[in-house]
């Protein structure tokens, strides 16, 4: 009895102290969980966004291209049970100044977030006779170029002129205007923005003149002025972190300009060169060598398959960078793109497995096997939309590799109707297939839209392709494998935003016209950058 008596006692004093000390506090902490933000995309963006998640930013870099103010948001991802304030509702950001979000996570943990984007617009203006670079101040809408004294005003030829983004328009023509005896105005129109440039040319003395060098990975074009009647003049040059200097051979004079192509150089390295003519010299100009940048799994040695589609890639996280015609042929049940680990170009351990390209039927149209930088987009009707290329920004001069080839009879001549088409419908079947390889290295400011169903293709002839390479083969291979090497021809100096590259065993499979059978094997696909870019024209 007295042990039930001490039990209730014990009850009653507790809730007495329990009454008198109102509740009891928890000191103990809630844990804390971070509202990150995990992936950040936009279209126009040059590279991956740069996520710091302890200074809580996202840096972002802009194609010049992208009308800021309106930039289409493609991903927003952030870490699990976190609430975003503004909420991401909208399909488009403005991100000229700023963007601040507050990602809230449970239980009321408040993290601030700030996305800033930064753009640069190449500007320049190139004339005949020109001294050095242009004083172009893009606030005032102003450009100044300097020419030679002998040089007349009212005939100047310009050979180039960039004032504003890529793809804007310029007007009236800038060869169509010669006389500079007072200052010219340009209307530089790009979408729904609209700004007047004054062009002014002033005559000045030559003096000897080291002009910036245009690098690549491992070449580098070198320019500079010497007076009139000045002695034979060169370049040296050297690298950054060395002293003993190097005469530059191949040296082309013209007039007072004088340039020469540098081979021989390392990636990513910094070098410094001047010109000189008899015992005078110019001042030193520095520049930085280009990355030789390969694609990720080059070597399709890497592949995956996710929600029944075979993928060329490790994984289909976020920065996957291959991808084939796998998704729309799947509804008929096939697979144009597969693995193959039996059939290889090399014995080198680390080559494990090629790409199998095979055109087939499949049922609803023909699929032509394929495998390309860029990703698919959809099914449309019994076409597809396809967004080609990554963002890549070297200039590479070869693509290399291997394939394999067995064309087959085309058989199957379904163009659409009432378009161009690259070949006579009339009299291609019955003819050999043949398979394509190329590159594209281009300045698009996004992953370039193709939509079989709206007859949107690629297009060699796009303003923006600074470079292209092709292997077309109607013959075949005899069942082995041939190494190839693809020259990219250049057409202007521009530094590259995107390239895409694309093997399919049928050309024309965008146009549904093929041979059912056709197979390819590509393996060991790589970039090359020495040697001197090889041009589509020769340069003026």
């Amino acid at each position: 009895m007295s042990s039930r008596k001490n039990i209730i006692c014990a009850l009653m004093s507790a809730l007495i102290l329990l009454a008198a000390s109102g509740c009891i506090k928890n000191d103990i902490p809630y844990p804390r969980r971070l509202g990150t933000i995990t992936a950040f995309e936009v279209q126009g963006q040059l590279s991956a966004a740069v996520i710091d998640s302890s200074a809580l930013t996202v840096s972002v870099d802009m194609a010049d291209t992208v009308i800021m103010s309106h930039v289409r948001l493609l991903r927003f991802e952030t870490s699990s049970n976190t609430t975003v304030s503004p909420a991401i509702d909208t399909a488009f950001v403005d991100l000229s100044a700023p963007l601040c979000y507050e990602l809230t996570t449970w239980p009321g943990q408040v993290y601030r977030w700030t996305v800033t984007a930064t753009q640069t617009i190449e500007r320049y203006v190139r004339v005949r006779n020109q001294i050095g670079e242009a004083s172009i101040n893009p606030d005032e809408h102003e450009a100044v170029v300097y020419v030679t004294l002998d040089t007349p005003l009212d005939s100047i030829e310009i050979t180039d002129m960039k004032l504003g983004p890529s793809n804007s328009v310029i007007t009236p023509a800038p060869e169509s205007v010669r006389d500079f005896t007072s200052p010219q105005v340009f209307t530089v129109s790009y979408r729904d923005v609209t700004e007047e440039w004054t062009m002014a040319v002033i005559p000045r003395e030559v003096t000897l003149t080291t002009e910036p060098a245009d690098a690549w990975a491992c070449s580098a074009y070198l320019y500079g002025m010497v007076p009139d009647g000045a002695e034979t003049p060169g370049f040296r040059y050297r690298k950054a972190s060395e002293t003993e200097w190097t005469d530059v051979q191949g040296v082309e004079v013209g007039g007072m300009r004088v340039s020469a192509v540098l081979t021989g150089l390392e990636p990513e390295t910094e070098y410094v060169y001047r010109i000189y003519s008899g015992e005078m010299e110019g001042s030193e100009k520095e520049f930085v060598t280009e990355a030789a940048a390969q694609m990720p799994n080059m070597g399709f040695d890497e592949w995956n398959t996710t929600d029944g589609v075979v993928y060329p890639n490790p994984d289909q996280n976020e920065g996957y960078w291959w991808d084939s015609g796998n998704t729309g042929a799947k509804l008929g049940g096939k697979t144009p793109t597969s693995q193959e680990n039996s059939f290889l170009a090399t014995s080198d351990v680390e080559n494990t497995s090629a790409a199998r390209l095979e055109t087939v039927n499949a049922i609803i149209a023909m699929a032509g096997g394929n495998v390309f930088s860029g990703y698919f987009g959809s099914i449309q009707g019994l076409g597809a939309e396809v967004f080609f290329g990554r963002p890549f920004d070297t200039r590479p001069l070869r693509l290399t590799g291997y394939y394999s080839y067995k064309p087959e009879i085309i058989n199957n001549v379904k163009p659409p109707d009432g378009i161009d088409l690259p070949f006579d419908r009339n009299t291609i079947k019955g003819k050999m297939d043949r398979c394509h390889i190329f590159v594209y290295v281009t300045a698009w400011d996004g992953p370039y839209r193709v939509n079989t169903k709206e007859h949107v293709y690629l297009d060699v002839n796009d303003p923006d392709v600074i470079g292209y390479g092709e292997l077309i083969d109607s013959v075949g291979t005899d069942g082995q494998y041939r190494k190839f090497s693809i020259d990219i021809k250049y057409r202007d100096h521009r530094k590259p935003t995107y390239c895409a590259v694309v093997a399919v065993a049928s050309k024309y499979a965008d146009f549904f016209t093929g041979g059912i059978g056709s197979l390819m094997y590509v393996d060991e696909f790589a970039f090359e950058y020495d040697g001197e870019p090889v041009w589509e024209e020769p340069e003026s």
